[in-house]
């Protein structure tokens, strides 16, 4: 790893477009952008989850309905085989694909309507066509291969569609046997659970197609694992004895998303059942194992998520849907809610060396198992948050790059640390898809800033509201000079709004330094000011914000040159 050095931009599937896409990012637009990064010195594309999602209007990809199975609306309809060679716009019954509030966004009810309509259609001509023979011997033959993921994602799916809902707390029955034995007797849900077994088939077949392609062209394509998997899954339906369930995974407070106030407060919470690795271990961690390597026949690099929660991971002793009952409460008072039990650290603190050694031993005999799982697949950690000083130099020890965000890399005595002194096994980045581009960030710091002047010279402001601002201008000054301390810019030239000369100096620092990997959003890099995420919120436009241009459009952008040129400089391409 120490002698390779790639640049990389995050676009998570959903945000790209191309012509006839039915509102959502698809394999095919990804193959576009392959071709672009392969054209403008970009080494890799970092890509969110993609697996199977919920029916939500703006579904979390970190909260995945399988930890195998893959999204079908990520597929194509014109490489569907069965598919009408030429598709009307819509189906006459539904309406038009629009954007909501004129903002460039997925539309999830819209597209699965429309893409799950010609999914049907496509798979009546395939079901029965005799030009079709062939390949329905190939998708028999694929569905004997899966082994038993594949038989209880299907059957989960077709059982939600009968209930009405995933909560399969909420189904009437909930016994596993009995709702496998419902499934396979029922003509009608039979039915709809091959269908689901033939999309999971093209999806895979798909990947391979696309994967193939990245890998002619020297791209990586980079992954995702989600520290956990949805509550409301097949996983935990089927495998409930995995799962501890008395406890919702999250992080804690840390000042970083101040927008929510629970989160502000209390932390994270993500809803997602902890692991019982004692369990896991009887038979060899085989539902990582299964996980980890289903995951590498789809990418050549994973990013594995929270890689703290290896360690030891915070939990609630509620779920998230009981959030507001608990944020007025004190910490006794919500312990007294839940019988004496308070978020903390599982299955143990960090608050006495015995706990630092045995949680450190912890983490990395379980990384260890995932590295085993798919060994060459190239691995990033996201050791962000609340990191405990054994974290690093372990992920560093099995070759899993952490993360570097330039700003938060600060000495004790207060100073950046410059690039040229990064670990070469790390990934750099200004932020994640939970953070705003740079570019937002930076002038919010510079408003603080100028606000905190004017309310020093304004003698009509209450004394606690410049205190205040004084306080808050004072600490955006000092992220603001230490970015042009790694930069290599003057204090005064950072004490202004966002232009072109603060990216240009930003991106070359960030692209010149000895991490491995190097990357910057879709939105960073073509000046777009969305936000992809905003941790504690649900709904709205998470997960949703799409690029305005296609592939082919971005190329002729100087944007694409400009970072082909910086790429090259700094040897990453």
């Amino acid at each position: 790893m120490a002698k390779e050095r790639k640049t990389g931009v995050l676009m998570p599937l959903f945000s790209l477009r191309r012509e006839g896409d039915a509102g959502i990012g698809d394999l095919t637009a990804l193959e576009e952008w392959i071709d672009w990064a392969a054209a403008h010195g970009v080494g890799f594309l970092q890509l969110l989850p993609v697996n199977a999602l919920g029916e939500d209007d703006a579904p979390s990809p970190y909260s995945a309905i399988s930890s195998v199975a893959l999204e079908p609306l990520y597929l194509s309809l014109e490489r569907i085989p069965g598919m009408p060679a030429e598709l009307p716009p819509y189906p006459d019954e539904l309406p038009p694909l629009q954007q909501p509030g004129g903002r460039d966004l997925v539309d999830y009810a819209r597209v699965r309507t429309y893409k799950r309509y010609w999914f049907r259609e496509a798979w009546k001509n395939f079901e029965h066509g005799d030009e079709f023979a062939q390949l329905r011997a190939e998708f028999e033959s694929w569905v004997q291969g899966q082994g038993t993921w594949l038989d209880d994602f299907t059957t989960f799916l077709v059982a939600s569609f009968g209930f009405g809902t995933i909560a399969w707390w909420l189904w009437p029955e909930q016994n596993t046997d009995v709702i496998r034995r419902i499934v396979h007797e029922c003509p009608e849900s039979h039915g709809q659970k091959r269908h689901q077994q033939w999309l999971q088939w093209l999806c895979a077949r798909e990947w391979a197609r696309v994967r193939g392609l990245a890998d002619e062209k020297g791209v990586l394509l980079m992954g995702d694992v989600p520290i956990g998997v949805s509550v409301a899954s097949a996983d935990v339906f089927f495998e409930r004895y995995l799962f501890d369930m008395d406890w919702s995974g999250g992080a804690p407070a840390e000042g970083n998303f101040a927008e929510d106030p629970f989160t502000a407060k209390w932390g994270q919470n993500w809803g997602i059942p902890l692991y019982r690795w004692d369990v896991m271990e009887h038979d060899g961690f085989a539902w990582w194992s299964r996980r980890i390597r289903k995951l590498a026949e789809v990418f050549s690099m994973y990013r594995i998520d929270h890689v703290l929660g290896f360690y030891r991971i915070y939990a609630f002793p509620w779920m998230p849907d009981r959030n507001p009952e608990f944020l007025p409460l004190s910490a006794d008072e919500a312990a007294a809610r839940c019988g004496g039990r308070r978020p903390g650290f599982r299955p143990r603190g960090d608050d006495t060396a015995q706990n630092r050694r045995a949680n450190l031993e912890q983490g990395d005999f379980l990384l260890r198992q995932l590295l085993k799982a798919a060994p060459g697949v190239r691995v990033v950690g996201e050791d962000l948050g609340c990191v405990p000083e054994y974290v690093r130099p372990d992920l560093s020890y099995l070759r899993i790059a952490g993360f570097k965000i330039p700003h938060w890399e600060i000495t004790p005595q207060q100073q950046i640390v410059r690039g040229d002194a990064y670990n070469p096994c790390s990934f750099a980045t200004y932020a994640t898809h939970d953070f705003p581009p740079l570019c937002n960030d930076w002038d919010d710091w510079n408003d603080a800033v100028q606000e905190a002047y004017g309310a020093l010279s304004d003698p009509s402001v209450p004394q606690a509201e410049r205190y205040a601002a004084q306080q808050k201008g004072r600490d955006c000054a000092r992220v603001l000079c230490w970015l042009a301390d790694f930069a290599g810019m003057s204090h005064r030239d950072c004490m202004v709004s966002w232009h072109q000369g603060i990216k240009d100096a930003l991106i070359r620092a960030l692209l010149q330094c000895n991490s491995a990997y190097a990357a910057l959003m879709w939105t960073e890099l073509f000046d777009i000011p969305v936000r992809l995420n905003t941790p504690g919120t649900e709904g709205g436009t998470n997960w949703r914000p799409r690029m305005p241009f296609t592939a082919a459009e971005a190329a002729g952008m100087e944007q694409s040159s400009w970072l082909r040129e910086l790429s090259v400089q700094a040897g990453r391409a």
